[in-house]
């Protein structure tokens, strides 16, 4: 299933994410040592490692929900290392969480609608007011929303409260949440745990058509399977320190990675 429809390690654009010598400790722990890597507009990107290698608290690096100690991140060129989440997220990077991140207690459909409000109009006393302007911008997040709650198959639950849906609905309904502001930047972090087959396989197909469209996307991902199957590119963290990088069947074949899995 592996489908490279461009081919973005060959681009001789800027990178989108230029990751410098980032270090993060928790008590004295180091969980990313030093790590330095760089994202190409438009690749497919899988960062693996066994449990506690430092992958989502990369993640969390980026998405500005931790601050490194040491290192600096930049998106297209701009430092982001210090900004806030929701300042990076207006700059067009959604992502997922390893714990479902949705509000059980609304529709699904009211789940996609919240999550694009922080992305359209900032006036307030145009929101109270109902003005034109805010009609239409509802209309149009909504038709947004049918057209992905269709692709993913949960259109037929649009009216339903969000906690009756089975944790795979969950996750597919959290990465709609995420798509619904149409992000240059999609990080996904563990979209398959716990999802059974017939839904990781649609899932695989909408990160590759997602990606197919132009879009970045990273991926952490424990699921080796669903890694090798449509990753252009992979880098292997192990406590914290960046140990491989490289194609699917580079990775697969590299000692220093299998030692790293099975002590092998």
């Amino acid at each position: 299933m592996n489908r490279v429809l461009n081919n973005p390690l060959e681009s001789k654009q800027n990178p989108v994410f230029k990751i410098e010598e980032i270090t993060k400790r928790f008590d004295g722990v180091i969980a990313l040592d030093q790590v330095n890597i760089e994202v190409k507009p438009g690749e497919l990107l899988s960062i693996i490692g066994p449990n506690g290698s430092g992958k989502t608290t990369l993640f969390n690096c980026i998405t500005g929900f931790l601050r490194p100690e040491e290192g600096r991140i930049y998106y297209q060129e701009k430092e982001i290392t210090r900004l806030p989440p929701d300042k990076i997220s207006l700059m067009g990077i959604g992502r997922t969480f390893q714990s479902v991140s949705i509000f059980p207690s609304l529709t699904v459909l009211d789940n996609v609608l919240v999550s694009v409000q922080q992305h359209q109009e900032e006036n307030n006393l145009k929101r109270i007011l109902h003005t034109k302007d805010i009609q239409l911008l509802e209309e149009k997040a909504k038709e947004m929303a049918f057209d992905l709650l269709e692709k993913v198959k949960l259109y037929e639950l649009r009216n339903e409260l969000a906690e009756n849906l089975v944790y795979g609905q969950r996750k597919l309904l959290e990465f709609i949440c995420v798509l619904i502001s149409d992000p240059k930047v999609i990080m996904l972090d563990e979209p398959a745990a716990g999802v059974n087959t017939s839904m990781v396989d649609e899932m695989k197909k909408f990160i590759l058509d997602l990606n197919a469209e132009g879009k970045t996307v990273l991926l952490v991902e424990h699921n080796m399977g669903v890694v090798m199957d449509i990753s252009q590119r992979i880098i292997v963290l192990d406590h914290g320190k960046k140990i491989a990088e490289g194609l699917p069947e580079e990775i697969r074949n590299n000692e220093q990675v299998q030692e790293a899995y099975f002590g092998t």
